[in-house]
């Protein structure tokens, strides 16, 4: 008897996103107890009042400052608005990602402006321009790459600053002195580890790629367009004796 296979059904996230709806319901209520000194019974009230604004921030705000209570009070009333919502967050991450945005976030610093975000963006674009994409991994590898060289310029350029810090500052002793003198331990401190933290990035760029051009190597088919001998598995096989099918 032969047997059909069946696709396995889609794991459910219903469990697991309903116990994180009670756990941010029950830390609501802890933290009315601790730093409003409520009583459990008056927490209880006031974690289960409406939203002052009837919710419309969590329901039409942006989807990254929608917290998991704020769900939970969607689905106090209506629970296929909330798991709805749910869905919105969830495609907006996914797009965060494949745009670029999330590994920019990443690499950025607390003062980064538009200029930077564009920036990575453009370096970004330009390996994916080449490089093609094909699935989520060679993205976020191309992610990584893009961190990795951004990380590269970043410390170029401290290094860069550094050096010629330095170097007119030797400049003006040797005006105002009369003789040169090496620069201060932390002085040389500073410039060896902006350049050790330039050789890290490279290094995590090229190992990168290197992954990147083994995942394309390896999954490359291969089409034989004229019979002949070939090497398979370390056996010869002679694609020209092999005759087609009968009725073909």
């Amino acid at each position: 008897m032969t047997e059909i296979a069946t696709p396995s059904p889609a794991p459910s996230e219903a469990g697991p996103l309903a116990g994180k709806l009670a756990e941010s319901f029950g830390q609501m209520v802890q933290a009315y107890e601790t730093h409003f000194s409520l009583s459990r019974e008056e927490a209880l009230q006031r974690a289960t009042e409406p939203p002052f604004e009837g919710g419309q921030r969590a329901l039409t705000g942006p989807p990254d400052q929608v917290s998991f209570f704020d769900l939970h009070q969607i689905a106090r009333t209506d629970p296929d608005r909330a798991a709805a919502r749910w869905e919105e967050i969830k495609r907006a991450a996914l797009d965060e990602l494949r745009t670029g945005h999330r590994a920019a976030a990443a690499a950025e610093t607390f003062n980064d402006n538009a200029w930077q975000r564009a920036r990575f963006l453009a370096l970004r674009e330009d390996l994916s321009a080449e490089w093609q994409p094909r699935n989520g991994i060679e993205r976020q590898l191309l992610d990584t790459m893009a961190q990795a060289q951004a990380g590269y310029l970043v410390w170029l350029h401290r290094l860069t600053a550094y050096t010629s810090l330095e170097s007119c500052t030797s400049d003006r002793r040797i005006k105002d002195e009369g003789r040169w003198q090496p620069p201060r331990q932390s002085d040389a401190d500073t410039t060896e580890q902006a350049a050790a933290m330039m050789d890290r990035f490279n290094r995590i760029f090229l190992r990168t790629l290197r992954a990147l051009c083994d995942m394309r190597r390896h999954s490359t088919p291969v089409i034989v367009q004229n019979g002949g001998q070939m090497n398979v598995a370390q056996q010869q096989v002679n694609l020209s004796s092999v005759s087609p099918p009968t009725g073909l």
